[in-house]
């Protein structure tokens, strides 16, 4: 059963998504002639949104902040609004460094945050890098012919266990993936098996 504070993070998604022309069940594009797309709905949706957000925060200093179940973070989703507040780093970066730009232009609202691993298993199924398997036996990723096409390239490090493979994002890369966020978030590794 569903605590109060859930309910209102699941209604706020649900708004959210609807706000951002998907269906919140289906997660599919919601027709341009649908009365959902009227600016003046989604101005309406925004505000109740605001006002769940402030219940939602009422509600964890009520409870001290935690919440009953741990489940009740919902998966990762990104609004427009959101991805506009995202800085590109400047030059070459790793991914988990791209990712915490995500993350801290997201509210937090009790939703789980974009994980690095998350972005490159899209990456792989879009065919921007590719799955191998080290010298060690551990599975790696790798730069595909499409890597160079978006700005992602590789370096060698050394560390404690000899050398290793660094994929870098550049400025291009990083524009690409905060352009696709949407896609990203939708994404789960099962389509990619299928």
């Amino acid at each position: 059963m569903l605590t109060e504070k859930e309910k209102m993070q699941r209604a706020k998604l649900y708004l959210l998504k609807l706000c951002d022309g998907t269906d919140p069940i289906t997660d599919k594009s919601i027709g341009e002639d649908s009365v959902l797309k009227n600016e003046r709905i989604i101005r309406c949706f925004r505000y109740i949104c605001e006002v769940l957000d402030e219940n939602i925060k009422n509600e964890s200093r009520e409870t001290g902040g935690k919440s009953t179940r741990k489940s009740a973070r919902v998966d990762f989703y990104i609004t427009e609004e959101e991805i506009g507040k995202i800085e590109v780093i400047t030059g070459d970066c790793v991914i988990s460094e791209l990712t915490a730009q995500v993350n801290k232009a997201i509210s937090d609202d009790g939703r789980k945050k974009l994980q690095a691993k998350k972005v490159n298993d899209w990456l792989v199924y879009k065919g921007y890098l590719i799955d191998t398997e080290g010298a060690d036996g551990k599975n790696r990723r790798g730069l595909t012919e499409l890597s160079g096409d978006i700005g992602i390239t590789s370096t060698m490090g050394i560390g404690a266990f000899g050398e290793y493979t660094i994929i870098k994002y550049s400025e291009k890369a990083q524009r690409f993936i905060i352009d696709n966020l949407m896609e990203i978030s939708k994404y789960k590794k099962e389509e990619r098996e299928e």
